[in-house]
């Protein structure tokens, strides 16, 4: 019998393909689904999912892979990698997490299916298997996924860290019809993992079309009630106090799990078990006497209304901008007692509610409420000017400028046309400042530079610019992620992007405002192009870790390649000039 849901959750995916300027194939536009409903409660970009996805062959049944830190997306820039990186400078205990998904269009659950995941997962995570051996199975994008969750637990190991396995295996089936040999699969498989990964705690589990369209059509309500015990007012500001239990019910969706996409606009990650935030929960321990607020600075809401009937609040567009680390504290505290107890109602937390739809007001309370305590100052530059304009800029454009991170993905804009600061960082130092490497290497922590920073972002470079550096690399993106293997996507996207680019320039481009006469007219990114820069490019990356007996991923970091590409996009422009009968400053 046709399933409703399964109807649906094809719409969702249609509908995205719709919204692409060039649709994935139907089995790359459903695994990206599946596993950004799998992932929906981590609130990751578009972008973060599909980095995750392996593709292609050799994926050993395992569609897409990510490792999670203390809940925050782990990358290789990340400094537990770092050659002076010292295990005692992490806690005890730290939450180092693998979330694998398995998606088919099926409309079944097969036990085929959940047994070639199972004998990839036990090579993929026996430390005796070194790259060369697994790539006798595998595809160099899986194993370096999972070199990075390895890399991790090895490192790790001496902190004794809290390890998560998840599997998922997703299909358009029905849950309920999974037969009693596909359960017992399931069964083994969490067995396995948890002997593999000595310590962990593993969870398998099944998702079909009913679960993926409770999830996809589960959408997050900004629009909440707050319940105040006291509160005075000033203009159109309020401060008061809350019980814990109804700050905790605020900030839980109907499942029981933390809204996250209630602090988008935080700048300050949530930072794990560290001393701050074990003091915190320990604050929050049922038998202490003391009232909550006594012995903590509270949160901070922004909102575009506030409507009171009351003592009750019913905010709208509520972001809490101050307050994430304590948040994150009182809902794992009281989550571990199975939620709030009588304890809860009789402790309050200090909240603050600004009610405005200033975007300078607003920018200016997030920049002065993260402030008082350290934060990395590249997290602030959000609320900067420069990026409130080049937001504008895009919108003009039908492009969105995500500078508080899935604003726009939240409010149905489409995936492709969605750019972050982090992709505009990265693209801008790829092609207006000749560093790919650089833009490959370091994705996480190219801003954290000053100096970096003030030549990537600077008020002297024309907002076109920026918008054309964003439009060249999505178009690249785009297209290398219909056809190409998924390992040279990840170190090559940038060097075709500064290799198409430098041939548009004609020359070295040292600064983006080299850019501005050709920011004038969109870039025209199309299949022949891109191939016709890969071809070169990844013959040269073969040839360069050949001779240099380095990995793919190493040369790709490299700036003495990222050099030689460029090199390659001039010369290659001036023999195609000379076949063309075109006089070239490079001779003929």
């Amino acid at each position: 019998m046709p399933s409703n849901t399964r109807t649906l959750i094809d719409q969702f995916v249609e509908d995205d393909q719709r919204a692409r300027d060039r649709p994935l194939t139907p089995d790359v536009a459903f695994e990206l689904f599946a596993a950004d409903c799998v992932l929906r409660a981590r609130n990751l970009s578009g972008e973060e999912v599909a980095q995750g996805r392996i593709g292609g062959g050799g994926d050993g049944g395992i569609d897409t892979v990510h490792v999670f830190l203390d809940q925050e997306l782990l990358h290789a820039d990340h400094a537990i990698f770092a050659d002076d990186f010292k295990a005692s400078a992490i806690r005890r205990g730290v939450e180092l997490e693998l979330v694998l998904v398995q998606a088919k269009r099926e409309t079944s659950f097969t036990e085929t299916a959940i047994d070639k995941a199972a004998s990839s997962l036990g090579r993929l995570l026996d430390l005796e298997q070194d790259d060369d051996a697994l790539a006798r199975y595998y595809s160099r994008e899986l194993i370096a996924q999972f070199r990075l969750f390895r890399r991790a637990w090895g490192v790790l190991g001496i902190r004794a860290p809290s390890i998560r396995v998840n599997f998922t295996y997703v299909t358009r089936g029905d849950v309920a019809t999974a037969g009693r040999a596909v359960r017992a699969k399931l069964d083994d498989l969490t067995a396995a993992l948890e002997r593999d990964v000595f310590g962990s705690n593993a969870r398998v589990e099944l998702l079909g079309s009913d679960e993926l369209w409770a999830i996809a059509s589960a959408a997050p309500s900004y629009d909440l009630p707050l319940r105040f015990r006291e509160y005075s007012t000033q203009d159109s500001s309020y401060v008061g106090f809350v019980s814990l239990r109804d700050y905790f019910n605020f900030i839980c969706d109907e499942s029981g799990e933390m809204r996250s996409h209630l602090f988008d606009w935080n700048v300050r990650d949530f930072q794990g078990n560290n001393p701050v935030n074990r003091e915190i929960k320990r604050s929050l321990a049922p038998e202490v006497t003391d009232d909550f607020w006594w012995l903590n600075n509270g949160v901070t809401i922004l909102c575009s209304q506030a409507h009171i009937a009351g003592r009750r609040f019913t905010l709208t567009d509520v972001q809490i901008v101050n307050g994430m680390q304590t948040s994150h504290s009182l809902y794992t505290a009281i989550s571990d007692r199975n939620g709030p107890d009588d304890s809860d109602d009789r402790r309050s937390i200090l909240v603050r509610v600004l009610e405005t739809e200033d975007e300078d007001v607003r920018d200016r309370v997030i920049r002065a409420t993260n402030s008082q305590t350290r934060v990395p100052d590249t997290s602030l530059h959000a609320t900067e000017p420069l990026h409130r304009q080049i937001e504008s800029y895009f919108s003009g454009s039908g492009w969105y400028y995500d500078r508080r991170k899935n604003f726009y993905r939240n409010a149905g804009k489409p995936s492709e046309r969605i750019v972050s600061i982090g992709l505009l960082g990265q693209a801008t130092m790829a092609i207006a400042l000749g560093r790919p490497d650089a833009a490959r290497a370091r994705p996480t922590t190219l801003l954290n530079s000053d100096e970096e920073y003030a030549r990537i972002f600077s008020t002297e470079v024309p907002l076109a610019v920026y918008l054309w550096l964003a439009q060249l690399q999505r178009g690249v993106d785009r297209q290398l992620a219909r056809e190409a293997e998924a390992f040279v996507v990840s170190n090559l996207r940038f060097h075709v992007s500064a290799y198409i680019a430098t041939q548009f320039y004609g020359d070295r481009i040292r600064s983006p405002k080299q850019l501005a006469a050709l920011a004038s007219t969109p870039p025209q990114v199309t299949d022949e192009l891109v191939w016709r820069a890969l071809s070169p490019i990844q013959s040269l990356w073969n040839n360069e870790s050949e001779e240099l007996e380095w990995p793919y991923d190493r040369v790709s970091k490299s700036q003495t390649f990222a050099d030689k590409v460029i090199e390659l996009a001039l010369s290659d422009a001036a023999a195609d000039d000379c076949d063309a009968g075109v006089p070239s400053g490079r001779g003929c």
